[in-house]
This record gives structure tokens, C-alpha cells and sequence, in this order.
């Protein structure tokens, strides 16, 4: 009898929107979750049978299921982040975690990370993000994907290899006067020295150079790079610098080795000889002592870079994002994570910013997707649906009874 049908087209309909409401409290929990995404409900109808009509066989449906239901990828907004090390995907894509126990990779849009004590870059549950590391030669990603690691703390010293000076050297100098001009100096372990230049006018437009080094007399390491006079510096008539200039400091002695001192003005101008007092009008060199790590960065490509006390800023990682060309049937593994399946296809790995993936937004988090007003309506409306199914199931139980009646 069609009564029977009918009860169980009602009892799916319940069936059918109780897991819709499931599919709903999901989302509104979820609505402060970093990277969630809400998913939504699609229902189809159940096979429908025949029954005789007047006008020959009709179709009488049995009630409805639900269909599928969908990861909806939109983008979610975007919230500053006080962390260095915290970011969020803008566009396609997904980060990249491995379980350092069993290797296995997850992808997420829940860019929360952390430094752990052994400086591996991690999600909230001790999963390793990966990228690529940096060669330090050539400043670009080498290699294959690898857990990321932070554990250079120190940047290593360097010794000073090129001093440039730009001066003045007062034109009305008399013969014996002199000018020093110092500039702080590094070794190879990175201790300081102090470099102090000496000026020396020996005629009428030309200066003789000597120097010492913490006090101690280099004068005789002093050589010409152009094989005129060793020490001398000679000016013409309007003060311009026409012989000398690019000198080498053999320092060897003291663990820092050959060191080129310019003088011509490779920045910031040349040196001169004009009627003013003798001044050092910029001075710089190459070398730095050892430096520790301060702060992290990283950049939209997803470089993460390290900057250093010592005023060094060095790149060592790029982070890794991934896409899916049927991302909606990625497994939910719960945490924010998601596994590949056979429906979704094998990731499609690259930088941030390449082949269709998004770029990174630094100290910064995704948040949920989750439209609440939009999620109010679907609760409402599956709350009536379910009412009226229930209603089928009443109703339908009423008039069971009146048949049932007939017999008495």
C-alpha cells in the first residue's frame, strides 16, 4: 500500500535533513576556526516506482537523500598576526605538513606555526612544514621538499676584505700636516680592529699614506693597485684625485688578510683636495663580526629568511604550497588537515606565486569561511523541512489507524 511508501518517503526526509542540521552545527562551530572551510548539503531524490494512473503508469518518488556534501573553497578573510612565523595563504593552495613518525604528509590552510626547540618550523600538533632550502651560493630553492629547519641561531663572521673611504683633504695643508681618517675592521673569527688611515702632505698637491692597525704600524703592507708610488696620492690643479686611490692592505698578520682600500669613490663621490678642513665624508667596509638570530620573515614568495644581529639578513628556506585539481574531495582528517584521495588527483607542488598557486600573507591567519547569517538560514529552513517530514510520518500513522478501524 502507498501508505507505507509514503511514511518512508517522510522518514527520509528526516533522515536526510538531520544530517543537514549535522552539516549546519558543523559550520557554526567552526566559525573561529583558523583556514575551516564550510561545507555544503546537496540533496537528490530516491528512485521513484510506478503506480497505475488513468492515463497509464506514473512515478511516485520515495522520498529524498543527500547527495553530496561539499568543501566550499572561498576564500576566507584575513587577520594581522603578532607571530613572524604565522601566515596565510591569498588564492589557491595549501601548506604542506609531514608527521615526523610516520612521514606522512597533510595539507592545511591553517598557517599557525611555531619554532620548537629544536627549530623546526610546526603546526599546533608537531607536524614539520616543508619547503625548500636556500643555497647559500646561489640565493635560490635547491633540492626536494624537506622539513623545515631554523636551527642556524648564529651568522658566521667575515673578515673585511674592502674598505672604501671618501674624503676631503684640505688643499692649504702645508708640507708635514696630516689628516687620520679610522674605520672600525674585522678579523676571520670576528673580533675588532681599528683601521686608522694617515694622510700625510708631502708637497704641493700630493699626500703620502700610511696606516695602523690597533695601534701597530702597517705602512710597510701598503701597496698601489695601479704600480705607481706605493703610498702616494696626488691631486691636480682643481682638486680633482688623478693618480692613486686603489690601494691593497696586506693584513695577514692578522688573521684578516689582503684588504682593498678605495678611495676613488665607488660610493657617494670621490675623494678631493678643495680649500676646506680635511673630513671623511663616508667610509664602509665589507666584514662583520659573528651575529645572532633576532627575528624571522617571511616574504609573499614564502622566503623565510633570517635576520642577524650583525646586520645580516640571509634566506634559508621557501616555503612549499600545493593544489589539487579536485580539491572538494580532499579527506577531512580533522585539525585543520586533509589528506589526498583518488577523486582529489596527486598534489600539484610549487612556490607561492607560480603554475596557479596563491601567494603568502605574512603575520597573518586565515580565518574561517563560515557565513553565519547564511548558516541561520539553512538552519531555519531545514528545521521546517524536517518538521513537515514529520508531519508525512504523523499524518501518514493516522490514517494506518483509520484502516486499521475498518475491521472493527
Amino acid at each position: 500500500m502507498s501508505l507505507s511508501t509514503a511514511m518512508y518517503s517522510g522518514l527520509s526526509g528526516l533522515n536526510s535533513y538531520g544530517e543537514a542540521m549535522s552539516v549546519v552545527g558543523d559550520n557554526i562551530a567552526n566559525l573561529n576556526t583558523t583556514g575551516f572551510k564550510y561545507s555544503s548539503v546537496h540533496f537528490e531524490d530516491l528512485m521513484a516506482q510506478l503506480i497505475p494512473t488513468g492515463s497509464g503508469p506514473g512515478q511516485v518518488g520515495r522520498g529524498s537523500r543527500i547527495s553530496e556534501v561539499s568543501t566550499v573553497w572561498q576564500q576566507g578573510s584575513l587577520e594581522n598576526s603578532a607571530d613572524d612565523v604565522d601566515v596565510a595563504i591569498s588564492g589557491t593552495g595549501f601548506l604542506i605538513v609531514k608527521d615526523p613518525l610516520n612521514q606522512r604528509l597533510f595539507y592545511t590552510r591553517d598557517g599557525n606555526f611555531s619554532l620548537n626547540d629544536d627549530g623546526y618550523l610546526i603546526n599546533a600538533h608537531g607536524y614539520r612544514v616543508q619547503g625548500k632550502a636556500i643555497d647559500p651560493v646561489t640565493g635560490t630553492p635547491a633540492g626536494v621538499d624537506t622539513d623545515i629547519v631554523l636551527s642556524q641561531n648564529y651568522s658566521a663572521p667575515k673578515a673585511s676584505t674592502s674598505v672604501d673611504m671618501v674624503m676631503n683633504l684640505n688643499a692649504n695643508a702645508a708640507a708635514g700636516d696630516y689628516y687620520d681618517s679610522a674605520i672600525t675592521v674585522y678579523d676571520n673569527l670576528g673580533n675588532v680592529h681599528t683601521l686608522d688611515m694617515r694622510y700625510t702632505n708631502v708637497a704641493a698637491n700630493t699626500w703620502t699614506l700610511s696606516g695602523t692597525l690597533d695601534g701597530v704600524d702597517i705602512t710597510g703592507t701598503i701597496t698601489d693597485q695601479g704600480g705607481g708610488g706605493p703610498t702616494d696620492l696626488t691631486f691636480d690643479t682643481n682638486g680633482t684625485m688623478i693618480a692613486g686611490g686603489l690601494y691593497s692592505l696586506d693584513l695577514s698578520a692578522y688573521n684578516i688578510g689582503a684588504v682593498n682600500l678605495n678611495l676613488t669613490g665607488t660610493a657617494g663621490g670621490s675623494t678631493t683636495q678643495y680649500a676646506a678642513s680635511s673630513v671623511t665624508n663616508y667610509a664602509s667596509q665589507d666584514g662583520y663580526g659573528p651575529g645572532f638570530l633576532q627575528r624571522i620573515s617571511i616574504n609573499n614568495e614564502g622566503v623565510i629568511t633570517g635576520h642577524y644581529s650583525n646586520g645580516q639578513i640571509i634566506p634559508q628556506y621557501q616555503l612549499t604550497l600545493a593544489r589539487f585539481n579536485a580539491p572538494s574531495k580532499l579527506y577531512r582528517e580533522g585539525s585543520n588537515l586533509y589528506t589526498e584521495t583518488q577523486d582529489s588527483g596527486v598534489p600539484l607542488t610549487g612556490a607561492p606565486g607560480t603554475n596557479g598557486l596563491g601567494k603568502i600573507s605574512s603575520n597573518a591567519l586565515e580565518q574561517s569561511n563560515v557565513d553565519l547569517g547564511n548558516e541561520f538560514v539553512h538552519m531555519i529552513l531545514y528545521q521546517r523541512a524536517f518538521q513537515a517530514n514529520s508531519r508525512i510520518i504523523t499524518t501518514t500513522d493516522n490514517m494506518l489507524e483509520e484502516v486499521l478501524s475498518l475491521k472493527r
